[in-house]
């Protein structure tokens, strides 16, 4: 490769890497530098870009979390709900639900999805984190979808025992008093049995780091972080992003109900930079 052909790579590979992007996800989108992930990694070993290996973005080694503050202690909420419950109805499809905290100066909290199967990401705004608050995602989201389609959409969903989940019946119940959804809990202390909403969150953590007060965060800001990490190809997916293959499954207008948009590969940003250059 001569001197020439590397400064055109590292023109469209460097300003990519300082965005927080991946080399794979640089390789899936920039198929005419014809480079493999491997080589990508070799020639930032060896210095030969402006981009430095040290500014990667790190795997997150998965971490058992550390128990809620506050869990249910109302036992009868578990009847029938429990993981191993939910192991044997074996849904087809189903999705993953938690939250993100603020640092201790802001109480708003982020309530978040995972679809497993299309890798799709979801995080809502919340000003409490309470089983109030998390009711009023739910009717907002009904709502916004309605009823059968919010149904078809979050038929079953996983969850930990945090207290803001300890009202599932209100939870489960719609706006018209129909059935909307059901929900199911890990066992104590095992949040991997939802490792994908999990390691969703490790990719909100780049742009939002832990120690984040969220006091001045916006839903705007919040579906704007959501549709970078959604504009993300996967291996898992062949190359394809989440909006992509959730595009495929359930189609433009849930889509748009559920507020979100495709980015243009080249201006996929996970930093903090995010956020603040968007204020």
């Amino acid at each position: 490769m001569t001197k020439r052909e590397l400064h055109q790579k590292d023109m469209i590979i460097s300003p990519l890497i300082e965005q927080g992007q991946s080399p794979y996800q640089i390789t899936a989108n920039h198929p005419e530098l014809d480079m493999s992930v491997r080589t990508m990694y070799t020639y930032l070993d060896n210095g030969l870009f402006t981009a430095r290996n040290i500014d990667l973005k790190r795997k997150t080694k998965f971490k058992p979390r550390k128990c809620h503050k506050t869990q249910i202690t109302d036992r009868s909420v578990f009847e029938r709900r429990t993981y191993a419950d939910f192991q044997l109805l074996n849904p087809d499809i189903h999705v993953e639900m938690d939250t993100v905290h603020s640092s201790r100066e802001s109480k708003k909290t982020l309530l978040t999805f995972f679809f497993p199967k299309e890798k799709l990401f979801l995080a809502f705004l919340m000003n409490r984190c309470t089983k109030g608050a998390v009711r009023l995602v739910f009717d907002h989201l009904e709502k916004r979808l309605g009823t059968y389609e919010f149904l078809s959409l979050f038929e079953y969903l996983l969850t930990d025992r945090g207290s803001e989940f300890g009202d599932p019946e209100a939870l489960e119940t719609g706006v018209e008093g129909i059935q909307r959804t059901s929900i199911y809990y890990c066992d104590p202390m095992r949040s991997g049995q939802k490792g994908g909403v999990e390691n969703a969150h490790t990719m909100l953590r780049m742009v939002l780091p832990k120690g984040t007060n969220f006091e001045y965060l916006t839903q705007w800001d919040v579906n704007l972080i959501v549709n970078h990490i959604n504009s993300t190809p996967r291996k898992s997916l062949g190359g394809k992003t989440p909006y992509d293959a959730a595009l495929e499954v359930f189609g433009e207008n849930i889509l748009k109900a559920l507020q979100l948009k495709r980015i243009s590969p080249d201006e996929v940003t996970l930093t903090p930079k995010l956020i603040r250059y968007n204020r």
